[in-house]
């Protein structure tokens, strides 16, 4: 074997630990992480080799990545382990390692066998998970994890986290409902009931989990599935959406209070919206560095006299977490890599394109009220969606239709 075939197995490895371990382990998914790195640089200077470029929310990305280390360097001293903070942002460049390396799996490795067992893995695997998160929601006991469950009255699927599972799972229904609009490109692939069965398990997940935020997320995305082919439908759905939020809420007395009796929730994240705001104005460039503005939250409130002075936490918000903790740059250029992304699928003519710029608009959407692009449990399934949507087809592969090949 030689060493192109070897990184070509090492990342296909890496696609098969993102489909099973995404949302049943974080230590698991790390694999992908450990697995990519050799082919990821292989691929980087076999890219470079070639002249090719890389779209414009890539370049962004790697930006931000650098970004993220020199909001840190400059800010050693009110950092206890800066080192650590950096390799924190590694996320945003592994995302990068993943979207060279699949785009070479999808070439030169992939057939009709491997994303069968791809798409079988992640529909399983995470259904069983959420599965095992309802049962522990009513049982209060979790069989997966073989523990107490982690909330009382909100599902968390396998994680200890509902907010995180809650969030996590809205993007993954996004693409379940575009699986299923777009069912005959997956018959070859997996069977129309597993998608449905997986829908139904996975939205009353995303139900019980009771992430207003991820709720939201979800139902503003669906109508973008047909905002390039059918403005009329577009509004259709939006308003039908609206309708059945609506009619869920007279008829369920928990989604009424998910929305209407967390005052004292609401409350919390403006503060930390605040707080974040403040620490920017303190050090407008590149803020006080990379996952070091949760750290300093409670200090902050303190001196501005913000509510709710003794809960810390991150700032509840992608653009402003990246406000405070590196600066105007990170601001902007994490609003620039949202605005590329979606750009790059709009103008992607193929059901890849439309089907993932709902992804992007529910990633942007419930990113305004919970710090998604920085949750290592999240990040995995927005990195690794962010390499497959931008990688040029395989070659004679039905599954996808060919696409520029930018990248």
């Amino acid at each position: 074997m030689n060493f192109n075939n070897l990184a070509l197995h090492l990342s296909f490895a890496s696609l098969v630990i993102l489909a099973f371990a995404t949302f049943t382990s974080l230590s698991i998914s790390a694999g992908a992480h450990i697995f990519i790195v050799v082919p990821g640089i292989y691929f980087f200077f076999k890219h470079f080799k070639q002249k090719r470029q890389l779209p414009w929310s890539a370049k962004v990305l790697f930006l931000l990545f650098v970004t993220v280390i020199a909001s840190v360097l400059v800010n050693t001293a009110i950092i206890e382990h800066p080192v650590r903070n950096i390799l924190k942002g590694k996320y945003f460049l592994f995302a990068l390692f993943f979207l060279v390396s699949f785009k070479e799996v999808f070439k030169n490795y992939m057939n009709e066998k491997r994303i069968r067992i791809l798409l079988w893995l992640f529909l399983i695997a995470t259904t069983l998970a959420s599965l095992s998160g309802i049962i522990g929601l009513y049982t209060g006991f979790n069989p997966i994890k073989f523990k107490a469950a982690c909330h009382p009255t909100r599902a968390c699927g396998v994680y200890g986290m509902y907010m995180t599972y809650g969030y996590g799972i809205s993007l993954f229904m996004v693409l379940l409902s575009g699986a299923l609009l777009y069912r005959d490109k997956f018959q070859n692939y997996v069977p129309t009931w597993l998608l449905g069965a997986a829908f139904v398990i996975n939205l009353a997940g995303l139900h019980l989990s009771y992430a207003r935020g991820g709720l939201l997320g979800f139902l503003v995305a669906l109508p973008f599935f047909f905002i390039k082919k059918n403005i009329k439908l577009f509004f259709g759905v939006m308003i039908a959406g609206v309708l059945v939020l609506g009619g869920t809420m007279l008829a369920s007395e928990s989604v009424r209070d998910m929305f209407f009796k967390r005052g004292h929730s609401n409350d919390q994240r403006l503060a930390f919206y605040e707080a974040a705001y403040r620490a920017w104005s303190e050090k407008p460039i590149l803020g006080w560095g990379f996952r070091n503005f949760e750290p300093n939250t409670v200090k902050i409130k303190e001196k501005y006299n913000i509510a709710h002075t003794t809960y810390g936490g991150h700032a509840h918000n992608n653009l402003l977490e990246h406000l405070a903790s590196t600066g105007i740059i990170g601001f902007v250029l994490v609003g620039f890599f949202h605005l590329f992304w979606l750009l790059e699928m709009w103008q992607r003519d193929d059901w890849i394109g439309d089907m993932i710029l709902p992804f992007v608009v529910s990633f942007t959407v419930a990113g305004l009220f919970q710090y998604t692009f920085g949750d290592g449990e999240n990040l995995f399934l927005i990195t690794a969606i962010y390499a497959l949507s931008l990688i040029p087809p395989a070659k004679g592969e039905s599954f996808v239709q060919r696409s520029p090949d930018t990248v």
